[in-house]
C-alpha cells in the first residue's frame, strides 16, 4: 500500500503529535540564558525510537567545529525497521549540515535509503538563495529556493531551545530547509511547560514544535539534551540511551514479526462487498486534520464540520470539465515522475503504439504496468527506481503511471487518500493516480488495481508527490477513524 513508513520516517525526522501523560508540573525552573555552539555542553546525543511498544530504530546526533572559524557541523543519522504486509522495511538518514555561529545552514548534504531505493540531496547558500539539488537513480534536479530570512537545517531545531535560551512561555520561529521535502518551511518552538515524569531523570523543559503542519513534544535537560520525544500520537517514542543500545535495534527490530505498522494505519468499517466494482458511497470520517483540503473532482464531494470530513463518492456522475490551464502543470517532468528523460518517452510511446485518445492510452499502460512490474511492499523515491526493481508498492506505481502517461502528454497528478480492502476489513493509506481528459476532467486512474476508472471507495485527501505535501495527511495516521458508511452502489 501506500509509502506509509516513509510519512513515519518524516515524522519521526520532523515531528509529530505527542502525549501529555504521566508529566508533573516541576515547580519554578532554573534561570537560563542562551547559549553559544563554543560553549555548548554535549557533542553527541543517542536516542533509541519505539513503535507500538517494540524497539525499531534509533537517531544520532552530533556537534563539532568545522575546519573553517566560526563554523560548525551537525551531523545526524537515524534508522527505522518495521514489519509491513509481511515484509520489513528499511528507512535510513545520515546528513552533514554546515551551520555558521548562529545556526544558519551554509551547506548541507543527505543521503536517504528506502528499500534499497537512495536519495542523495545537497546544497548551500549562494547570498539569499538556497541551491539545492537531488538525485536519485540517475534522474538529476537543481532548484534555487529564494530565503526572505537565514535559514536553518531541520536538524539544527534540537539544539535552538538552548540556543535561543527558552523559558517557559517563550515562543521562537525560524525559516527551516527540510531535507525529506527539499522545501523551506516555517518553524515555531513553545515553551510550554517545565515537568517531571517516570520516563526520563530529573526535570525538562517541554518544547512543542510545529513544522510542515506537524507537531511533536520533546522534554529537554538543563544542558539542552532532548531526554525524550513523542511521534504519531504517542505510537512512537524517541527516548535518550547509550551508543550500543541505541544501536541494538537491529536485533530486536529483526525479531518483530507482527503488523502493528499495518494496524496502526487501518480505518476499520463495516463490510463492503466486491469493492473493486463499487460505483457509489458515501462515508464519514473523525479526526481530519484540518490543513487537508479535499480535491473535489472525479465525482467526489465533501463537506466539513471541524475534524469530520462528510463525503459522497459517485464514479457514475458526469466529471466537471475542470480547469484546462491549471491542468497543464501536470505535464511538467518531476523528481519523482521525470517524464522528459529519454527511457520514459521511449517506453512510452512503445507501450502507447498507434492508440488514439486518451483512454485506449491509459488502458494500454495500465496493461504494461500489470504485466511487467511486481506488486510487492517495496518503496521507491522515483519511477525509475521502479523501473530498475521492476517491483513497488501503491506509490510507485503511481509513479511510474504519471511519468509514463506525461510522456504520452497527458496531464497526470499523483492522488494519496484511503481505499477500502476486504481482506483488512477497513481501509488503507493508498495512492493513485488522476489523469486530465480534455472535456471531461480529472479521471481517477489506479495502477495497482489495473482500473482505468478507479473504484468508489477511493477517497482523495490529498494531491503531490512530496513529503511536504503529504505531511497533513501523515497528522491523521493513527487519529482518524470511519464513524459512517453507506448508499453502497456498485456497477
Amino acid at each position: 500500500m501506500r509509502r506509509l513508513v516513509a510519512v513515519l520516517a518524516l515524522a519521526l525526522l520532523s515531528g509529530c503529535a505527542g502525549s501529555g501523560a504521566f508529566f508533573h508540573d516541576a515547580g519554578v525552573p532554573p534561570p537560563t540564558a542562551p547559549r553559544a555552539l563554543a560553549d555548548w555542553p554535549w557533542h553527541e546525543v543517542w536516542t533509541g525510537v519505539v513503535f507500538r511498544g517494540r524497539k525499531v530504530g534509533f537517531a544520532h546526533l552530533a556537534l563539532r567545529p568545522a575546519a573553517a572559524s566560526g563554523r560548525w557541523e551537525i551531523e545526524s543519522e537515524s534508522a527505522l525497521r518495521l514489519r509491513f504486509l509481511g515484509v520489513d522495511k528499511k528507512v535510513s538518514l545520515r546528513a552533514l549540515d554546515r551551520v555558521s555561529d548562529d545556526l544558519t545552514l551554509e551547506s548541507f548534504r543527505y543521503e536517504y535509503h528506502l528499500d534499497g531505493s537512495r536519495l542523495r540531496v545537497e546544497g548551500e547558500r549562494a547570498g539569499d538563495v538556497l541551491v539545492v539539488r537531488t538525485e536519485t537513480s540517475g534522474t538529476r534536479t537543481e532548484q534555487r529556493l529564494q530565503m526572505n530570512e537565514r535559514a536553518l537545517p531541520a536538524s539544527a531545531l534540537a539544539l535552538l531551545p538552548a540556543q535561543r535560551g527558552l523559558r517557559v512561555g517563550d515562543k521562537a520561529r525560524a525559516t527551516v530547509f527540510v531535507g525529506e521535502s527539499q522545501s523551506l518551511a516555517e518553524a515555531e518552538l513553545r515553551a510550554i511547560a517545565y515537568q517531571r515524569s517516570p520516563l526520563f531523570e530529573g526535570a525538562a523543559l517541554r518544547v512543542a514544535t510545529t513544522l510542515l503542519g506537524l507537531e511533536s513534544d520533546a522534554w529537554y535537560d538543563a544542558e539542552g539534551r532532548p531526554l525524550l520525544e513523542t511521534a504519531l500520537h504517542g505510537a512512537m517514542i524517541s527516548a535518550l540511551e547509550d551508543a550500543p543500545r541505541a544501536r541494538a535495534y537491529l536485533v530486536e527490530a529483526s525479531l518483530n514479526k507482527d503488523e502493528s505498522l499495518l494496524e496502526f494505519g487501518l480505518l476499520r468499517s463495516a463490510p463492503i462487498a466486491a469493492p473493486r466494482h463499487v460505483a457509489a458511497l458515501s462515508v464519514v470520517l473523525e479526526g481530519v486534520p484540518a490543513a487537508l483540503e479535499m480535491p473535489g473532482a472525479g465525482g467526489q464531494r465533501c463537506s466539513r464540520d471541524g475534524s469530520r470530513l462528510a463525503c459522497r463518492i459517485d464514479r457514475r456522475s458526469p466529471h466537471e470539465p475542470g480547469d484546462a490551464q491549471q491542468a497543464q502543470g501536470y505535464l511538467r517532468a518531476s523528481l519523482a515522475a521525470p517524464s522528459n528523460e529519454r527511457r520514459f518517452l521511449d517506453l512510452a510511446q512503445s507501450i502507447a503504439g498507434d492508440a488514439r485518445g486518451a483512454q485506449a492510452k491509459i488502458e494500454r499502460l495500465l496493461a504494461w504496468i500489470e504485466a511487467n512490474i511486481a506488486k510487492e511492499a517495496v518503496d521507491a523515491f522515483s519511477a525509475t527506481d521502479v523501473l530498475r526493481e521492476r517491483r513497488a508498492e501503491c506509490q510507485g506505481h503511481a509513479y511510474l503511471f504519471a511519468a509514463l502517461a506525461r510522456a504520452l502528454q497527458l496531464p497526470t497528478r499523483v492522488v494519496n487518500g484511503v481505499v477500502y480492502v476486504a481482506e483488512q476489513g477497513g481501509f488503507l493509506y493508498h495512492t493513485w493516480n488522476e489523469v486530465w481528459i480534455e472535456n471531461a476532467g480529472w479521471r481517477p486512474v489506479d495502477a495497482t488495481f489495473g482500473q482505468p476508472l478507479a473504484d468508489a471507495t477511493h477517497l482523495a485527501l490529498a494531491v503531490g508527490e512530496s513529503p511536504a505535501e503529504l505531511a497533513p495527511l501523515a497528522a491523521m495516521v493513527g487519529r482518524a477513524r470511519v464513524a459512517a458508511l453507506g448508499d453502497i452502489a456498485h456497477w
